[in-house]
Order: structure tokens, then C-alpha cells, then sequence
């Protein structure tokens, strides 16, 4: 093919994007999201207090507002922050989002502000009922997203509520949410933080989360709308889609978030050393956590390597056990081998200029001339 049949043959396909003839493709989009354990669970009050969430995986966001109608323009960008850990009965997420502009709003009744985090329970690329998150809407007094469940209700293809006033009951509102405002007044400048814990095994089957066996992957995605200025945004963004509704109500387009059990680390040596920490099992530890582990070998040994489950690594000292998932870590000592002995006598390497290396030199030049005495008196 020339290159300018290439060239129409480009033009044709980006024309049919364009024209709607081909649906755009998606695919899970960066970034990769690695829940951190919780010790301590975070308390949900809408507060992020001084150390709570010091563990959690803290992702940085942008997200781009678009406007609701054709052309579908970038409004603005709001600057976020996305934290997230659990501690195997409940996910706990935080979002932040900064520097939000308050045009004249009446908080308690205008269509302010809507929230969520989207969540595709089994990472399929496709959303079914059972799929899940938890929203809100900020003014007060709206008969929607004043609960904190969110399921996807896969015949009329849009999120519903667990607990939803409209259309009767669906589950029970078993997890917690929570907000707060820096400056909750019309005209101002202020942020936004969010803070959440949702049940990872609910009994709420079909409509909640439903994992018992960890790692498990989801897909997410954060949503963030100002209805009275008709504009939404996402995170993550696959920067093609031009409407935000779009992406989420197309699960292939949310980014993937692991949830994450403890993990622990298995120290163990073969005969003639010793580790810092001593053998042992070790943890928990959070996902990416990195455990440094010393090897340190006895009189008449040396170190030789180290095998991280069962594969040898190396021989650095010490060495950082980077806590991905369980590991053992093996050190291999070896003995050192006894100095070679000539006719009885051991001989040592000594360093040269000291009195004790002149003495051995003049012991062995010794022996060498007896020996030649002995041997020409016996060719006589």
C-alpha cells in the first residue's frame, strides 16, 4: 500500500470516529492502584486527622470538567488527591479535591456539587448489577445520593442505590460516608474532602461488595459534577471520550485498584551465619513496604548469597525485601576453607615487613638448605 492510500485510509477511519460509525475502544487506564493495610481503620467523619491515613496509598489526580453539552469543552481542572487501604473487612477510601470555585449557590437548595467513587467488582470490563460505590450529593434536602451504597442496575444502565428513596429498597446502607467543606458558603473558594468505608464482604449479595479471598482487583473511578454549572469530571481519564458520562458507563475506561491482604516475610540461613532480623517469620507489612535483611557470618565462614524465594539474588549486603507478596529470603554461608599444609607444616600468609614474616622466611630458608646438605651427602 502507497503512502497515499495510507494516508486516506487514515483519514477515512478518523472521519468515521469522529462521525460516531466506529465506537471508540477502551481499555483499563493508568493508573494501577495498590490498597495499603490498615492497622488502625480511619475514623469517617469527613476529617482527615493527623496521621490517620499515614499508611494509605496516596495517589495525585487531575481532573478535567467537561461541559455537558457539544462540544463536550474542558470548563476547567480541579487538582485531587486519592488515598485508599483496607484491613480485609473494609475498604476505606479519602478523596480530596482542591481549589473547587463557588459561583452564587445557595448551599441548602441549589444543584450544587455531586460525588462518587465507581467501582467494578470484578475488573471485567463490563458493569453488572452488583457493581458498586459509594456517591453523595452535596446540597441538602435532595431525594437522591443521600445514601452511601451505589450499585449499577444493568437493565436501565445507570448507578442506582442500595437504600434508594425512589425506587424502593434494594439492600442495606451498611457502609459509612462522610464530607466536609472548608468553606461551606455561596461565592467562595474552598476544598472538598471525602472519606468512606465500604463492607468488602457484604450480605448484600448483588448489590455490595462480595470478596472474601484477597488480592482482589477492581476497577474504579472517581466522579466529581457541578450540576448547576453542567459540568462533570473523572478520574482516571482516558482523554479520548469527550463526555464524562461516557467513561462511566463503560467499566473498560476505570483505572484498576488491587486490594491488598497483610504480607509477611520468612527469614531463613543455611549453617555458619547469622541475619539481622534473627531467622524468623516477620509482618504484617503493607503492600510496597521494603524490609531490610543483614547477613552476618561466623568465625571460619564467609557470605556467599542470598535466594528470595528460592531464586538467587545476589549477594548485597544488606539486602531490601521489596513486600509485594509473601517472600522468604534465604542467606548462604560457606565455610572457609583450611590453609593448605606442605609435609607436615602449615604455612600461613603473613603481611611482608613485619618481624613475624622475617622470623618464617628465615625458618624456611633454613629447612631448604638442610635439606640440600642431607641430599649431597648422600650422593657421596
Amino acid at each position: 500500500m502507497n503512502k497515499k492510500a495510507v494516508g486516506l485510509f487514515i483519514t477515512i477511519l478518523t472521519g468515521m470516529l469522529l462521525l460516531g460509525f466506529i465506537a471508540p475502544s477502551f481499555a483499563d487506564i493508568p493508573p494501577d492502584v495498590n490498597s495499603r493495610w490498615a492497622s488502625i481503620p480511619p475514623t469517617i467523619n469527613g476529617i482527615l486527622a493527623p496521621g490517620e491515613w499515614a499508611n494509605a496509598a496516596l495517589v495525585p489526580f487531575t481532573m478535567q470538567m467537561r461541559g455537558r453539552l457539544p462540544p463536550y469543552s474542558v470548563i476547567k481542572t480541579l487538582d485531587g488527591t486519592f488515598l485508599v487501604m483496607n484491613n480485609g473487612s473494609y475498604l476505606f477510601v479519602a478523596v480530596q479535591i482542591y481549589n473547587v470555585v463557588f459561583l452564587n449557590h445557595d448551599f441548602g437548595t441549589a444543584n450544587y456539587t455531586a460525588f462518587a467513587v465507581l467501582f467494578s467488582n470484578n475488573d471485567n470490563n463490563v458493569l453488572v448489577t452488583g457493581d458498586q460505590g459509594v456517591g453523595v450529593h452535596t446540597w441538602i434536602g435532595d431525594p437522591t445520593y443521600t445514601n452511601n451504597d451505589l450499585f449499577y442496575n444493568a437493565s436501565i444502565t445507570y448507578w442506582d442505590y442500595d437504600t434508594d428513596l425512589l425506587n424502593g429498597a434494594h439492600g442495606t446502607n451498611n457502609g459509612l460516608f462522610a464530607w466536609t467543606h472548608t468553606n461551606p458558603t455561596h461565592g467562595q473558594i474552598g476544598n472538598y474532602t471525602f472519606e468512606m468505608a465500604i463492607p468488602l464482604a457484604s450480605p448484600d449479595i448483588g448489590y455490595d461488595f462480595n470478596i472474601t479471598n484477597l488480592p482482589w482487583t477492581v476497577g474504579f473511578k472517581i466522579w466529581f459534577a457541578e450540576p448547576g454549572n453542567s459540568i462533570d469530571g473523572v478520574f482516571p481519564d482516558n482523554m479520548v471520550q469527550q463526555r464524562s458520562n461516557d467513561q462511566i458507563y463503560n467499566a473498560s475506561s476505570y483505572g484498576d485498584l488491587i486490594i491488598h491482604p497483610p504480607y509477611y516475610l520468612t527469614v531463613i540461613t543455611t549453617p555458619g551465619g547469622n541475619t539481622n532480623p534473627v531467622p524468623g517469620i516477620y509482618g504484617p507489612y503493607s503492600y510496597g513496604d521494603v524490609v531490610p535483611v543483614q547477613a552476618t557470618a561466623n568465625p571460619g565462614y564467609t557470605f556467599d548469597h542470598w535466594e528470595l524465594d528460592t531464586v538467587n539474588v545476589g549477594s548485597t549486603n544488606p539486602y531490601s525485601v521489596t513486600m509485594d507478596q509473601n517472600h522468604t529470603i534465604k542467606a548462604f554461608f560457606t565455610q572457609i576453607p583450611p590453609s593448605p599444609t606442605v609435609g607436615g607444616v602449615s604455612f600461613y600468609a603473613l603481611a611482608p615487613g613485619t618481624s613475624a614474616t622475617t622470623i618464617a622466611y628465615g625458618a624456611l630458608f633454613g629447612l631448604a638448605t638442610v635439606a640440600v646438605v642431607v641430599s649431597r651427602r648422600r650422593k657421596k
